[in-house]
């Protein structure tokens, strides 16, 4: 265990949170306008921490991607400094590295593909309201796809259902605001996201022309000492101030038909992704179609775990399941491919991960939904967000937009 540091989250891993001396008190506004990157508590198995004394970096865009990519990435997440971390994201397009014969589009956003960072050290903090400092310049637009552009795109992928082309496909629509650029934007956009609740796996990653701002709920894979584990998430049901309401939506979810389903074939997708790297009968399933609620939402998700086989490393485990089956569908090859022709763009960090790999202890590994891009270019900036669900033969299409806009409160959170 590193110097300096003790303690461990609930699930046993050597936590992020330094003892040795008094901890912090920040608010998100100025943790990520003078720490740089910032990573949740799920990442760490403690608290907040951010990432300081950058000994390195790793910057792909989307021109360089080649069939390399996940060996150039392992061999940048070797070499972590002692009391150190690399964290960062990896786009849905470095699937193409994986996959070139699907010819994926480019993120409208510009940022890459790839970007890690090697830090030498991680302070952690404790956050602090901070509202008084989430001011952010007038919109100059804001564009939101409506029901007439997204309910004819899910009617599509359930007549792909229905003629047996896939089971399932998960389809997304872009919001976007415009503003002057500023300086700390960024950092003031992530404090009013994490103002109506940071989800387990929240993280502000500074990066090559903008930055990535993520409240993911989502576990994609967790790998410590041989053992890996996913938690895929499918199925969502929006909170309500009233507890009797409340319950009904979560009672609603855990008996829908449609939300197990769903929740079912892509647990199934990731225990066969997982088979790839795992030993021979090791996979369990210790939870499936279980409730999570979050400050805004209730999720159905399950959880898949199992040993690795010798010599298999955290980054070749993560390329035998990129990207995550819970925001692809299934079977995985196809669904992307007919994501790509309905939404008809890349999609950037969103659906790809935010990672956070440690000198010691577990590389965790999240799935960048709920994730927004900022991108600078000149003196305007740009927020992208998208939100999406899986569709299958169930679906109906105005109630999946419908859930679209209840995924949008972070958006919502970042621009009103």
């Amino acid at each position: 265990m590193r110097a300096g540091f003790h303690g461990f989250s609930l699930r046993g891993r050597p936590s992020m949170c330094r003892r040795s001396s008094p901890m912090p008190t920040l608010t998100f506004h100025d943790a990520a306008l003078h720490g740089g990157a910032l990573f949740g508590p799920g990442f760490t198995g403690a608290g907040w921490a951010a990432g300081q004394a950058l000994t390195g970096t790793l910057t792909v865009p989307f021109s360089e991607v080649g069939p390399s990519l996940f060996e150039d990435i392992a061999a940048f997440c070797a070499e972590i400094p002692e009391g150190g971390a690399v964290g960062g994201y990896i786009g849905y397009e470095a699937a193409a590295s994986l996959m070139p014969e699907l010819g994926l589009p480019e993120g409208p956003d510009g940022l890459p593909v790839v970007h890690l960072v090697r830090y030498g050290q991680m302070r952690p903090f404790e956050p602090a309201p901070d509202a008084a400092a989430a001011d952010v310049p007038d919109l100059t637009s804001l564009t939101s796809p409506d029901a007439q552009d997204f309910v004819p795109k899910v009617q599509a992928v359930i007549d792909e259902v229905l003629r047996g082309e896939i089971f399932q496909a998960n389809i997304s629509r872009r919001l976007s605001a415009t503003l002057p650029a500023s300086e700390g934007l960024g950092a003031r956009f992530f404090s009013r996201m994490m103002a109506r609740g940071a989800a387990p796996y929240a993280a502000y990653l500074p990066c090559p022309g903008g930055a990535v701002l993520s409240n993911s709920p989502e576990l994609f894979l967790e790998i410590s000492d041989g053992h890996i584990a996913a938690e895929p998430v499918k199925g969502t049901a929006p909170r309500s101030g009233d507890p009797i309401t409340d319950k009904s939506h979560a009672d609603a979810l855990l008996a829908s038909e449609k939300d197990r389903a769903e929740n079912i074939m892509i647990a199934d997708l990731l225990r066969n992704d997982l088979a790839k790297v795992c030993r021979d009968h090791s996979i369990t399933e210790p939870a499936i179609c279980a409730l999570r609620s979050l400050p805004a939402v209730h999720h159905l998700y399950s959880r898949i775990e199992g040993e690795l086989r010798e010599g298999c490393g955290s980054i070749a485990a993560l390329a035998a399941a990129f990207p995550c089956g819970s925001v692809t569908g299934a079977p995985k090859h196809r669904a992307m491919q007919v994501i790509s022709r309905l939404e008809g763009e890349g999609r950037g960090p969103y659906c790809g991960t935010v990672l956070f790999m440690p000198h010691q202890g577990a590389n965790v590994f999240s799935v960048a939904i709920r994730t927004a891009a900022l991108a600078f270019a000149g003196e305007t900036a740009r927020l992208d967000y998208r939100t999406g669900g899986g569709i299958t033969a169930l679906s109906d299409p105005q109630a999946e937009y419908l859930e679209t806009q209840a995924k949008a409160y972070g958006f919502e959170a970042m621009v009103r």
